[in-house]
């Protein structure tokens, strides 16, 4: 059970990603992609820090923090999350990702990601290093030893996002377009998947026991699709099961909120049914951070 926990929460942790598109929407598309400042009118998104906690089967399993900056076309995410309480003592698991690219235009077009997971002090890292042509070249340590696995290839895996910059791209349509209706391909590595939001209306929130947040949020929900990459085997499949007879991924119902008047909409609640338990993700705080801050955060990806 520990296992499947452990893929429902690094999935759960990418959704969370907060992001000013609407500079992205009337930034100027270059055709070398070289930073440039965002023009005068459209103000700058100050670097941010969010926190989260995650529950599953009713249990307080997981804490994040997510860090995020945008300087003009370039933009820059940090994640960190680990498992709490008993749950963290006995079952010890972190994990750090750190993705940045380029803004052109309303895309984004990352550059690096890298994500450390460490389970049982038993640390793993993955790179991805895109070329900028829409190709994407996967990189591991200790080097990867999966078999029985669906190959993921070039064709598939072309003009593909890391996780990170995939929901900061579906973030981005939503502010643009005030619309979730938007498929995003997704690479991680291993997997190829699509993410597919549909709009879902609006709702009140009010859940001040658990969240920050308290007001009208938009709802969004999130489909999952395996285009390649999964295990060929059963067990190792279960993290893309409904339950235990029914195959393919609970949507993931978002709610996204505006926390203040000069900021774009976040998600500020999460809800997904999973294997390993019905999944509630709650906005505990957030803050203006600083680019300081945001260096000290920084992954030396060595």
């Amino acid at each position: 059970m520990m296992k499947v926990w452990k893929k429902l929460l690094l999935i759960f942790v990418l959704i969370l990603f907060p992001f000013s598109a609407a500079q992205a929407k009337k930034t100027h598309v270059h055709a070398v992609p070289t930073p440039a400042p965002i023009p005068q009118l459209i103000p700058a998104l100050p670097p941010l820090l969010t926190s989260y906690d995650v529950y599953i089967g009713g249990i307080h399993l997981l804490a994040a923090q997510i860090w995020f900056e945008e300087q003009g076309s370039v933009y820059h995410a940090i994640v960190k999350a680990k498992t709490v309480g008993l749950i963290g003592k006995f079952f010890p698991w972190n994990t750090i990702l750190d993705g940045h690219g380029l803004i052109e235009g309303d895309q984004l077009k990352p550059q690096e990601f890298f994500t450390r997971d460490e389970w049982a002090h038993k640390p793993k890292i993955t790179k991805l290093h895109f070329d900028g042509k829409g190709g994407v070249t996967p990189e591991f340590d200790p080097p990867n030893t999966d078999k029985n696995r669906e190959i993921v290839t070039d064709e598939q895996k072309h003009n593909a996002l890391d996780p990170i910059t995939a929901l900061l791209q579906m973030l981005a349509h939503v502010a643009v377009e005030k619309s979730c209706a938007i498929p995003v391909p997704v690479f991680d590595g291993k997997r190829r998947f699509d993410i597919t939001g549909k709009d879902a209306g609006f709702e009140d929130i009010s859940d001040e026991d658990y969240s920050s947040y308290s007001g009208k949020a938009r709802l969004c929900d999130a489909d999952f699709t395996m285009i390649s990459g999964e295990w060929k085997d059963r067990e190792h499949a279960r993290f893309w099961q409904k339950n235990e007879t029914e195959q393919g991924r609970e949507p993931f119902h978002i709610w996204l909120g505006a926390v203040a008047s000069n900021l774009p909409e976040i998600p500020v609640k999460m809800e997904s049914g999973s294997i390993g338990g019905f999944v509630v993700v709650h906005l505990t705080s957030w803050r203006y951070a600083t680019s300081d801050e945001i260096k000290a955060e920084v992954v030396v990806q060595q």
